[in-house]
């Protein structure tokens, strides 16, 4: 071998994307849900969630395909049994990582119950982030206040339409 020619690549030890896909994994799906304040599911067998993703909605049961997606502000739905009710919690935004064991980590740095929201309080902070979007002369400013609009549009759509 010459110095000159390149080492052959490594064979990957791990397992790939597509053997975790057509591997059967659990029967059932543990979540954990936490936000640095409280942890409101510690591996908890579930039936299904719904998550609101950046690239749109999508749910998550067992032997989901590993994924890491980044959370929208929007409303996390939990079913815990099959058929059961769904809980739904308002996320100001976050991250889901679903493993190929079946477990769902949900990373949020504010959840609330939709049910615990304040209606009134949600349109006044939304008239308030507009206001100062509308009046913002800094690009900083105007994104702080665009961030704001879209949390509080996305709180206000989850009080009045219940998901």
């Amino acid at each position: 071998r010459t110095p000159n020619t390149p080492q052959p690549l490594p064979q990957p030890t791990h397992r790939t994307l597509s053997d975790a896909a057509t591997k059967p994994n659990a029967e059932q799906l543990s979540l954990s849900f936490n936000t640095p304040a409280a942890s409101l599911f510690n591996n908890v067998p579930v039936e299904m969630v719904i998550v609101p993703g950046e690239d749109g909605f999508f749910g998550v049961m067992p032997n989901h395909v590993p994924t890491i997606a980044q959370l929208k502000p929007g409303v996390v739905q939990v079913q815990e049994a099959q058929n059961g009710p769904l809980l739904k919690y308002f996320v100001s935004g976050g991250f889901a990582a679903i493993g190929e064991d079946s477990k769902l980590t949900i990373t949020a740095l504010e959840a609330a119950l939709v049910d615990d929201l304040d209606a009134e309080a949600v349109k006044a902070g939304l008239a308030q982030y507009q206001d100062a979007y509308a009046k913002a002369t800094e690009d900083v400013a105007k994104s702080a206040a665009e961030i704001g609009v879209e949390v509080y549009q996305a709180m206000s759509y989850a009080i009045s339409d219940g998901s």
